[in-house]
């Protein structure tokens, strides 16, 4: 049986300079002012089309929504993604209550919050007609 080779000096300090060399570039970038205001600007988008959709759709104050602040990765990813002329798309998923299952949504909104679109897959019936019938809504029968 032979023995394992040991780890030089120089393979010991290369492994330690590389593993704080990483290290210290995910903190700097974790902490860093222009990734924590990006948090913060993407947590009041998704803030505010929660509210948006709640309203557009006149859902009930029980219905539940997942959104990439509330995320529930056993239902589904959802994402928030800046778009090419400054506004965003925020996607997610909701139901009304807990016998129903989750249907899957998204939202475009323009650089001032406002809804440009939005896209549901569910039961067309479930949606009274004055919601259906709005031009920037679209519902798209569930597969």
């Amino acid at each position: 049986m032979t023995a394992r080779p040991k780890y030089t000096p120089v393979q010991i300090v290369f492994a330690i300079i590389v593993g704080l060399s990483l290290s210290s570039i995910v903190y700097f970038s974790t902490i860093s002012p222009d990734s924590q205001k990006q948090r913060a600007t993407e947590e009041t988008v998704v803030l505010e089309a929660e509210k948006l959709f709640f309203i557009l759709l006149e859902l009930p104050d029980s219905s539940e929504i997942i959104s990439p602040i509330n995320e529930n990765r056993d239902v589904g990813k959802t994402y928030i993604y800046p778009t090419v002329n400054g506004g965003w798309q925020v996607s997610g998923y909701f139901r009304r209550s807990q016998l129903e299952g989750w249907n899957p949504w998204l939202m475009n909104l323009d650089e001032n919050i406002n809804v440009i679109e939005l896209k549901v897959q569910s039961r067309k019936e479930s949606f009274s007609e004055n919601i259906s019938s709005k031009s920037n809504i679209t519902i798209m029968p569930i597969q």
